[in-house]
């Protein structure tokens, strides 16, 4: 984003630096969310980033939240949907790329 806006990358040399700093700490924190697959695994629900790639809705966690409270909050902040009563602790995917590690609960949906 900020590469994009010409006086900010023009007035800041050391922002590429920054950047690629910032990119290597986000890898740091793990992101809670969940996957919400239909009763006949036909659909699966999926959110747009600002990036423009697609995911299933994630996030980081935020100090003092557990992993459960954070996919609650996230789901919610990302699709508006209260899943504190449907998100099991034994129903999840872990998954690990690059350096970044993502736990998704698994929702049945109708």
């Amino acid at each position: 984003m900020f590469m994009a806006i010409p006086s900010v990358c023009n007035e800041n040399e050391n922002l590429p630096a920054f950047l690629r700093e910032w990119r290597k700490y986000k890898l740091t924190i793990p992101t809670y969310g969940a996957i919400f697959i239909s009763q006949d695994n036909s659909h699966v629900l999926i959110v747009q980033r600002y990036s423009g790639n697609w995911s299933f809705p994630r996030g980081k966690m935020e100090s003092g939240e557990n992993p459960k409270e954070c996919a609650v909050r996230e789901v919610f902040e990302e699709v508006g949907l209260d899943i504190s009563n449907l998100i099991k602790s034994d129903e999840y995917n872990e998954s690990k790329k690059e350096e970044k590690y993502s736990t998704l609960g698994i929702i049945n949906v109708a």
